[in-house]
């Protein structure tokens, strides 16, 4: 086969959301066969709020954010063997540094393709400088239709679509993960993930119809909590996507209230809910705000807390609007699925080197 060995420059292993969309197409890469090496951030200078670890013995660390240090080791860009260049997310590397190996690296790949998260182009400054636009890419890959007027008013005919990936769907013991989580046997629970941007977001409790609900609010960070009933605050530190799944299986609905309202369009995307689609539980999100605006019956959206109360009566009773969302979550996992989104990739980069 034309293209054998892939080499890509990504987050890793950290929470930032250009991690979630590299790591199942990197998974999916490796398990058909193909040699992948991944170019990240050093643990002093990374993209992202936390990093976990260890890293796979694919991972070579050997740049920093333009930002901080703007750090950018040559060696295994130079050195590496690689039919095809992948960079993610361009702004979070050392452009500069980047630009000034151009020419070599031009003539050691046999492409080298952007992954373009930009979420506009609007406003009265550049949200990118100049440097940013003045890389020759063989292709520049979006993965939102809402990137696609100014990716190919930038970029042409090289611009081209392929979606973000979920993760593979998951099954898991709902009994044992409580168990290991010590939540409790014998109540529903609810998963409100407060992690990175996401917020608490509940229905109005006491309720009657919701006594017997557990609210298990998980979070990275401190914040004031009210004397509210049947909620329970979890503070964890970094985890790892075994560690969310957990969460996830343990849990009979998932709240992910994410309300971000720009005033103008932005790409927004809910790395959460690809990440956790694949668990089957009901995902609850609000109607307003970009990052769920894409999708469709998948996601169980409200616009108030009276309108959350009715959707968690119907997910947590196996209502007909919960077994909708969750056909049409099977549906998605299947045309999203790694494999199909890294063979997409896979075409593109043998078309480029064809």
């Amino acid at each position: 086969m034309p293209v054998e060995k892939i080499a890509i420059m990504t987050a890793w292993n950290s929470d930032s959301g250009v991690f979630f969309h590299a790591y199942p197409l990197v998974r999916a890469w490796l398990d058909m066969g193909y040699d992948v090496k991944v170019l990240s951030f050093i643990k002093e200078d990374f993209h992202g709020h936390v990093m976990f670890g260890p890293d796979e013995p694919f991972v070579i660390r050997c740049f920093g954010t333009p930002g901080k240090t703007n750090f950018l080791d040559p060696r295994p860009l130079l050195t590496l063997d690689y039919d095809v260049l992948v960079l993610e997310d361009l702004k979070q590397l050392p452009m500069t540094k980047l630009a000034l190996l151009w020419p070599q690296l031009r003539r050691k790949a046999k492409a080298i393709v952007h992954v373009l998260h930009e979420n506009n182009i609007l406003g009265r400054v550049p949200p990118q400088p100049p440097e940013f636009y003045a890389f020759d890419w063989d292709a520049v890959v979006y993965f939102d239709k809402r990137q696609e007027w100014f990716a190919k008013a930038i970029y042409g005919e090289r611009a081209r679509y392929i979606p973000w990936p979920c993760l593979p769907r998951r099954t898991g013991d709902k009994e044992a993960a409580r168990r290991a989580l010590s939540l409790p046997l014998d109540r529903l629970v609810v998963l409100c993930y407060a992690r990175g941007g996401y917020q608490p977001y509940l229905p109005r409790l006491p309720d009657e119809a919701l006594k017997d609900v557990l609210f298990l609010v998980l979070t990275g960070r401190e914040f004031d909590w009210p004397d509210y009933p049947q909620v329970e605050v979890r503070l964890t530190g970094p985890l790892r996507n075994e560690e969310i799944d957990q969460y996830a299986i343990a849990s009979d609905a998932i709240i992910l209230h994410k309300a971000a309202t720009p005033a103008v369009p932005l790409a927004l995307v809910s790395t959460a809910f690809y990440q956790l689609v694949g668990t089957m539980r009901p995902i609850l999100a609000p109607r307003i705000g970009e990052a769920f605006e894409p999708h469709g019956p998948e996601v169980l959206k409200y616009a108030d807390r009276c309108e959350l109360r009715e959707l968690l009566l119907d997910a947590l009773s196996g209502g007909p609007r919960s077994r909708e969302a969750l056909r049409a979550a099977e549906r998605l996992l299947e045309e999203r699925s790694p494999e199909k989104v890294a063979s997409s990739f896979i075409d593109l980069f043998e078309e480029l080197v064809a």
